[in-house]
């Protein structure tokens, strides 16, 4: 027996061998032609039109913000300059599109949103019909069967149009982050902003006030324009009407929309597809994406606006409130850590909008509460109720001046602090090196292929 083995193993070193010196021997050749891809890309952008756009390094922070925020040239058309965004954040296709034709592109986003935000109405007033079961029967008479079957025209009329609503608008944010990409922004987190502030105005328009003025919505937005003093009454009217199709709505989003934020049956089905259509290639994370910020700030910035909406008109409504933010903090949280892969860093910059969101919602709010207490006949709580809304616009002004620019500016107090302390450091040539190599277009970029050869492991071994 042993002689046996002393004859295999020979065999096997030599077997080996061979096999690493022929998996060398491809690697090096691998090399050698995306070497040469590199080479015609590089000649092939030479070729070409050179794009007006360029990185810029400084060797200090305070100079950046200098270069960044003054105005370079008399006619500012010519060198357009701001901080550019980490590496990982820039949108390089959107590099070539010029400052010119950009506003363009941005006004042609904006009719668009419009055009659908306009047109999603007809199917969210057919969902409120479905919530009030005598409009349904004259729309639709073979829904008087349901009759028949106890307890179900309850849940057809509470629980269905909840549903049917969500199943509409879940496709929305995905529409609407499309367009964004088609703004020119250079920069991923912005194209995720503008996304963000459509779809936030998109479900005010349609899921807030589409739902609570369906009943008669071309009579009511005719009373407002030409009664404008009507307001506030026929909006606290609509609003106590529609207080329990908003708290079906609250308890749909938090049951169905956090469990299918945990498991994830669009990004399975969309990876399901790609490896249908694409063939057995992976991906080296096929199942890890960016946080939707697009997706899930304007639901719950909804939320907040439902919540404060109906604090006076319907307070039954907060403890399901209470249960969904609770029940969504977890989720999350979850979400963050062990789901979403961090692809760049906000740096705060969503805060501003979501403080707008916020002052919106006590806004209305506030409104509501006029018209609220002048249907109860009490006119002094009524007009007492004016300066709060007063007060609540020179606070929105007075956090535009004091807060806002420094999300928009890079203060050079700040910068030079920074500066000082990397040159304590020892830290800012180490920088100046970092960003000098940063910025370079996914193309040109050197293949590694040990991360291509992760995805070819075992999950246990």
């Amino acid at each position: 027996m042993t002689k046996k083995h002393k004859n295999k193993l020979p065999l096997l070193n030599f077997s080996q061998q061979t096999s690493s010196s022929k998996v060398d021997l491809l690697e090096e050749k691998l090399l050698a032609l995306c070497h040469k891809i590199h080479q015609l890309q590089c000649k092939d952008m030479l070729k070409k039109k050179e794009l007006p756009v360029a990185f810029v390094t400084f060797k200090s922070r305070s100079a950046a913000a200098v270069a960044a925020q003054l105005q370079q040239h008399t006619h500012p058309l010519i060198w357009v300059t701001e901080l550019a965004p980490e590496p990982r954040d820039v949108s390089w296709r959107n590099l070539r599109v010029s400052y010119r034709v950009v506003p363009l592109y941005r006004l042609g986003v904006v009719i668009a949103a419009s055009l659908l935000t306009i047109f999603f109405a007809i199917p969210v007033t057919a969902v409120q019909g479905i919530a009030k079961y005598e409009k349904l029967k004259k729309w639709f008479p073979p829904a008087m069967v349901v009759q028949l079957i106890p307890g179900l025209s309850s849940i057809v009329t509470g629980y269905l149009p909840s549903v049917v609503l969500k199943g509409f608008i879940y496709i929305v944010p995905f529409a609407m982050f499309a367009m964004a990409k088609v703004s020119g922004y250079v920069s991923r987190s912005k194209e995720e902003i503008k996304a963000c502030n459509m779809v936030f105005y998109f479900l005010v328009g349609n899921v807030f006030f589409v739902s609570v003025l369906s009943g008669s919505l071309f009579d009511t937005i005719g009373k407002f324009i030409s009664h404008p003093k009507v307001i506030p009454s026929q909006l606290a009217t609509a609003v106590s009407a529609q207080a329990d199709f908003f708290v079906t709505y609250i308890l749909t989003d938090g049951l169905s929309g956090f469990s299918l934020e945990v498991l994830q049956p669009g990004l399975l089905i969309w990876d399901a597809l790609k490896s249908c259509t694409l063939g057995t290639q992976r991906e080296k994370s096929p199942y890890l994406y960016s946080f939707p910020y697009f997706r899930i700030i304007p639901f719950i910035s909804l939320s907040i606006l439902i919540g404060l909406v109906y604090a006076v008109v319907a307070p039954l409504l907060l403890p399901f409130l209470i249960v969904y933010f609770c029940l969504g903090y977890v989720v999350y949280i979850n979400q963050i850590q062990d789901m979403y892969e961090t692809t760049y860093e906000t740096c705060g910059q969503y805060w501003p909008y979501i403080h707008h969101y916020i002052l919106l919602a006590i806004i209305l709010m506030q409104i509501t509460m006029i018209g609220l207490f002048g249907l109860k006949l009490k006119p002094a709580a009524s007009i007492s109720t004016i300066p709060l809304l007063l007060f609540t616009l020179m606070f929105n002004e007075y956090c535009k001046m004091r807060f806002l620019p420094s999300f928009h500016h890079y203060s050079l107090k700040d910068a030079a602090e920074n500066d000082e302390l990397d040159e304590k450091c020892g830290q800012l040539e180490f920088h100046y090196e970092n960003a000098s190599n940063a910025y370079c277009p996914p193309g040109l970029q050197p293949v590694n292929f040990m991360t291509s050869e992760s995805s070819s492991t075992p999950l246990v071994s």
